[in-house]
């Protein structure tokens, strides 16, 4: 049990439990970020991690300088087709890298979805981005390294 002690320590836990409350409340009350807060993914861009593998880069779904954009069923650019090399690379689908988010490509992206453990709704964002590995490339080769 905690004991507190003086003027001074009861003040102090009463505004930590008062602070703890309003993060508490803020973290709670904010809304989450649904795909309809960002744009959709136009290209695939390299995503290159200079700290931890300076020698290597991940190929993944961008929109001008963000990676934070979403991709459905209908959409076709290179985006989808660096979605597309991610799933056979990381997940053993066998897409064709066409770019065309298809029923083929929704499917594997279900599957994937659901081994990751977020909303299997065949849409790509940025909860599902988080959840997936990614395969590193060597920036000597081109070659993939590994998936994480």
């Amino acid at each position: 049990m905690l004991k507190v002690r003086g003027k001074r320590s009861k003040s102090a836990v009463a505004m930590g439990v008062f602070l703890a409350g309003l993060v508490s409340g803020a973290l709670t009350g904010a809304p989450s970020a649904t795909a309809a807060d960002y744009l959709p993914c136009t290209t695939g861009g390299y995503l290159y991690n200079k700290v931890t593998n300076p020698t290597s880069y991940k190929y993944i779904p961008y929109v001008g300088t963000s990676n934070y954009c979403w991709l459905k069923s209908g959409m076709s650019n290179t985006a989808v087709r660096a979605l597309q090399k991610n799933l056979n690379h990381c997940y053993g689908k066998n897409l064709a890298l066409d770019g065309v988010f298809g029923s083929l490509t929704k499917s594997a992206l279900v599957s994937v979805q659901k081994k990751v453990g977020v909303t299997a709704d065949g849409e790509y964002g940025p909860h599902t981005r988080n959840a997936m590995v990614w395969a590193n490339y060597s920036m000597e080769t081109g070659a993939k390294i590994n998936c994480n």
